[in-house]
């Protein structure tokens, strides 16, 4: 085996596939030899993703549109890996929803949504997929949380809340999923060049932005690609001694 290809054999599947870290991911597990399933809501985008992608890395991707609400939902993902891919080594679990608001203003309704799209849904399809990698007696499971669910950020109350419920969540799939070789980490990233970063609040209030900056030690927001090689490195067998942990790629913010 070529050394270089760490995820060579490995059939990856990327939920919130078509999201920029989910983007970034999937390239770069394909790049190491994975096979990848990109698992989104948006058809469109899924199949511009997905065709990108296989004309790079020919018959690699994978794509399975399904809007996760329900159980019903869980297992007609479930059933497309088994039916399809045979097994499943890997699952980054990335979709996102974040709002921001004071929380004088924050609505119960938008702590909802985010708890459905950052926490519920990730529940729910980790355990499912869980359950087939017990089964195989291996996986590596990373979860997407943010530097909010370690510390307080002003105007982010759901977010902070849920990404830390998130964290909470997969240090207890690590010790419970230990014994079947499963191992469960975290990613918390800093600020970085997604969505919200392109939202009508960032363009209304530059000032905002460049407060961020100024407050990050490595002078700058991260882009997806920084998270890139840690995504490689808890997908691969590298990382096999290392479970429960959260880690922070935020160019320094949470010393800051």
């Amino acid at each position: 085996m070529n050394k270089e290809m760490r995820l060579e054999g490995k059939m990856a599947v990327i939920f919130g596939g078509v999201g920029r870290i989910g983007r970034t991911a999937a390239e770069a597990f394909l790049a190491q030899g994975a096979s990848v399933l990109l698992v989104d809501r948006a058809l469109d985008a899924l199949d511009s993703v997905a065709r990108d992608f296989n004309l790079s890395f020919p018959g690699m991707c994978e794509k399975l549109c399904v809007e996760i609400e329900s159980k019903e939902d869980v297992q007609r993902l479930i059933d497309f890996i088994v039916e399809r891919l045979g097994r499943v080594d890997v699952l980054l679990n990335s979709p996102a929803y974040i709002y921001r608001a004071p929380f004088l203003e924050h609505s119960i309704e938008e702590v909802d949504k985010q708890w459905q799209t950052n926490f519920r849904i990730v529940y729910l399809v980790a355990q499912a997929v869980a359950k087939l990698m017990a089964k195989q007696k291996s996986g590596k499971i990373i979860n997407i949380a943010s530097l909010g669910g370690t510390r307080p950020e002003k105007e982010h109350v759901g977010h902070c809340a849920v990404k830390s419920a998130v964290i909470a969540l997969t240090k207890v799939m690590a010790l419970e999923l230990a014994e079947y070789n499963i191992q469960v980490n975290v990613i918390a990233p800093g600020p970085t060049e997604t969505i919200p970063f392109s939202s009508p609040y960032y363009i209304n209030h530059p000032e905002a932005l460049k407060s961020i900056e100024n407050r990050t030690p490595a002078g700058r927001i991260g882009r997806t690609s920084d998270h890139a090689g840690l995504l490689v490195f808890l997908a691969s067998g590298e990382s096999d001694w290392i479970t429960g942990q959260v880690v922070l790629s935020d160019g320094g913010m949470g010393l800051a």
